[in-house]
């Protein structure tokens, strides 16, 4: 093959893995914060799950401790009911003592509702609390590797540039300014493989004798359609 379409072929794929590098390392704060957000979102969650079940707790004292005042009023109303002397005051007091009766039990009724609520929020946070500590600690190693994949990333940025440097310095000056051009206009992307006499980027059909040029790989040509410089790989 051509020593110098060889030579951008190895300088597109290099630059492809600095491209990929530096997207990896400019992701990577807000990949962590992301991780960081979803731990806080998760405890925020659980937390207002344990204020709740607090808050059915008050609510069911306070409740048990207004059936207590009912049920005394209520023991009043029939201590009461022994003393009174007129039928139409025993009627009186017999629908006061029916309404506290009806009020005690709807009372009832409610502390029941929330003893259930209370049951079931008390298996939920168990199983919460376990999923809570599973994923906040994947969330924390994801962190972790993250963070410490920063100075390996940066220490293979570097490298790759050197090995760029060094290509480029093989590559005659003519045609580098071509392949840079055509990388910022077509979005890094200067070369195009040929595939089934294709552009496999553009998809043209390419013209048969430059196909077969790119066969024998001695000469550089570019595509009819997008401009990009050809290769095969077969010819590599």
């Amino acid at each position: 093959m051509n020593p110098d379409l060889q030579n951008l072929i190895a300088l597109q794929d290099t630059d492809q893995k600095i491209a990929r590098i530096q997207k990896e390392i400019s992701e990577t704060p807000l990949k962590v914060q992301g991780f960081r957000d979803e731990i806080q979102r998760l405890d925020e969650s659980h937390r207002n799950r344990i204020e709740r079940n607090q808050e059915l707790a008050r609510k069911r004292r306070g409740r048990e401790g207004e059936v207590d005042l009912m049920r005394a009023k209520l023991s009043r109303l029939k201590d009461q009911l022994m003393s009174v002397k007129t039928n139409k005051e025993y009627q009186a007091m017999l629908h006061e003592i029916q309404t506290a009766e009806d009020q005690v039990r709807a009372a009832e009724d409610e502390i029941l509702d929330i003893m259930e609520e209370m049951e079931s929020m008390e298996k939920d946070l168990n199983s919460a609390e376990k999923e809570l500590k599973a994923r906040t600690l994947e969330l924390e190693g994801l962190i972790r590797n993250a963070v410490d994949a920063a100075p390996r990333l940066e220490a293979e940025m570097t490298g790759l540039q050197e090995t760029k440097q060094q290509i480029e310095g093989g590559v005659p000056e003519e045609l580098l300014q071509r392949y840079r051009l055509l990388g910022e206009k077509r979005k890094g992307i200067a070369l195009a493989e040929a595939r089934e006499e294709l552009c496999s980027l553009c998809h043209v059909r390419i013209r048969p004798q430059v196909y077969a040029d790119l066969r024998q790989g001695v000469s550089i040509h570019a595509c009819d359609s997008c401009s990009r410089i050809l290769f095969l790989r077969e010819a590599i």
